[in-house]
Formats: structure tokens, sequence, C-alpha cells
């Protein structure tokens, strides 16, 4: 089975890091990212025949040399690959200050490379990039009787078990839990 994949990108890293994931699938699958452009055309068979004609009366060939050499077409069906986003929540409680917790818990997303993208209420929300893949980090702290921490790890793939592993173990090694 053949799949055709229309990747838009951001950013120029955006754009590594999709080439990163092509070049570590190369020896899994077969994957070819072709030269030239990607058009995608929607129209009736009778439109669609009269472009490939007109396009074909524009392609610098050689003597016998078939545009088809030059040209590959392919019926497309939208295709809607079913990937569910992983979420991860952790929780805990801390009799430190709301003051100390929240140097630690900007420390930690210093630590993970997170960067840091809004605030809302209560919530810090900072994306991690990691070897692995890119998750978003939603660090909730709420002040009552104790201060309590809430971790929500967002994300698609291995990369939030993996962040949610370390985030975990930094902060039961602060609590004194480790």
């Amino acid at each position: 089975m053949e799949y055709l994949l229309i990747l838009n990108y951001e950013s120029d890293a955006e754009r590594k890091r999709i080439d990163y994931t092509i070049e570590r699938w190369r020896n899994r699958v077969s994957i070819r990212k072709p030269k030239g452009a990607v058009v995608v055309l929607k129209g009736s068979e009778s439109e669609f025949s009269d472009f490939i004609e007109d396009l074909f009366s524009r392609l610098e060939l050689e003597p016998n040399e078939s545009p088809e050499g030059k040209v590959e077409v392919y019926l497309l069906e939208k295709y809607k690959p079913v990937v569910e986003k992983k979420v991860r929540r952790l929780s805990y409680e801390s009799t430190e200050s709301l003051e100390i917790v929240r140097k630690f818990l900007d420390y930690l997303m210093a630590k993970l490379n997170a960067s840091y993208e809004y605030s809302s209420g209560i919530s810090k929300v900072y994306t991690a990039y990691t070897k692995k893949g890119q998750a978003r980090i939603d660090v909730r702290i709420e002040k009552g009787e104790v201060t309590k921490i809430t971790i929500l790890i967002e994300g698609y793939g291995e990369v939030v078990d993996f962040l949610a592993g370390k985030v975990d173990y930094e902060i039961k090694t602060f609590l004194g839990r480790s």
C-alpha cells in the first residue's frame, strides 16, 4: 500500500523534525521524497484530462522520452488515520510554600528544555521537544492547606510516557519520596 502525505509546516525547525522522522523510518519502510512539485487537483475527469494534456505540453523531454517518466499520477482517496492523543495526569501535594514549589517547577521545565507558551489562571503551559517527539505540559499549582501540583502532559506516541517518567521522578525527588 502506498500513501501520499502532504506535510505542512510552520517553521524551519518543524521541517527539520519532519526530515529527521523520515530519516529514522527509511530503514523500516520504503519512503521516497519526490523532487519537484506535489499538486492535489480536485475536479472532473475531463478537467483533469485537460490539465494533464496542458501540463505534458510544457514539459522538457528528450527525444523518445515519455512524459509519464516525469509525472506520476495517483488517484487519491482522503484517508484519516486513527491516532489518539495521549494524556497523562500527575498529581502531588506538598507542604512547601507556593513560592518554593513555583520556583522548583520553573527549574524543572527549564531542565526539560520546555518552552513557556502562555499562562491561564492558575496554569502555565509549556511545549517540550525531545527526540521522542513534542508534548504540551500544563502545570497547575493551587494553594490550600497544602500546595497541590497537577501536571497534564499531552502529545502523541511515546513522548508522553517518557516526559511523565522524568517529571514524576524529579517531583518525587523534590518532595523526598524517591
